[in-house]
């Protein structure tokens, strides 16, 4: 049914949650797994142009590849070889740009966004992606 599935990986015990879902769904359906998380570099403070912390971009990098490392380790694991990629840009757009030039059937992601400051303020990336994207997505706790 799905030959390729994206789990999108942000560090939070939620996106585990949905790695390991996709992990028994990619072994189910023999599909590919790819790992991506995104590195928000849409909305970083600025000051005519200059950041407040130039450093503060490839901290966010480094933290993002870690996490993208464990969450290989853990498919790795389990006898899935992931592809992984680490983007940048913002979330939102990118979790719905990527899935679409890359032909994934399925985008995998945990529920973020449950506290209701951030889903006025801020908006939930899984909420944006489930709706303006085209392709099925299943939403783990």
């Amino acid at each position: 049914m799905y030959k390729k599935i994206l789990v999108a990986i942000d560090g939070s015990q939620s996106s585990y949650n949905a790695l390991n879902s996709a992990i028994d769904m990619a072994k189910q359906f023999k599909a590919a797994l790819y790992l991506v998380s995104v590195v928000n570099t849409a909305n970083l403070p600025m000051n005519v142009g200059v950041s407040y912390a130039p450093g503060l971009v490839n901290d966010l990098k480094t933290s993002a590849q870690k996490d993208l490392d464990k969450a290989t380790d853990i498919a790795k694991h389990t006898g899935i070889s992931p592809y992984v990629q680490l983007l940048d840009g913002e979330p939102r757009e990118q979790l719905t740009r990527f899935p679409k030039e890359n032909g994934i059937d399925l985008i995998v992601m945990g529920k973020t966004g449950t506290n209701s400051f951030t889903r006025v303020f801020v908006g939930s990336v899984t909420r944006y992606v489930s709706e303006h994207s085209d392709i099925n997505i299943l939403i783990v706790a």
